[in-house]
């Protein structure tokens, strides 16, 4: 399964609100690199990445645009929707080897 399956596969559980079954779709080493401002953080393993996607806000979404499958890269413009919150517009880019994801970084639309 190439990147684009892998991550098509993965928007579609988590914003039917599968979790779980998007979480099963990174690898034990994942890594997440989430800027905020001035700073980042990197979460280490599927427990520390996997465990930010569940402990989200129920109804979280994320919606992919203007996506760019570069081979092991797929990067693309997100929208992420939370119930009560507004929304944000974030660069992403996923790392996926064997149908699993190995990284993502998340960080501000600077476009």
């Amino acid at each position: 399964m190439g990147a684009t399956d892998t991550m098509e596969i993965f928007f579609e559980h988590l914003n039917s609100g599968e979790v779980e079954d998007a979480v099963a779709l990174m690898d034990e080493r994942c890594e997440m690199r989430i800027h905020v401002g001035d700073n980042a953080r990197t979460l280490r393993g599927v427990e520390q990445v996997g465990g930010w996607f569940l402990r989200a806000d129920k109804g979280l979404k994320m919606v992919p645009g203007d996506a760019r499958d570069l081979g092991n890269t797929w990067q693309a413009d997100l929208i992420v929707l939370r119930p009560g919150a507004p929304s944000q517009h974030l660069d992403a880019q996923f790392r996926v080897e064997a149908g699993k994801i190995t990284s993502i970084n998340l960080t501000p639309f600077s476009r």
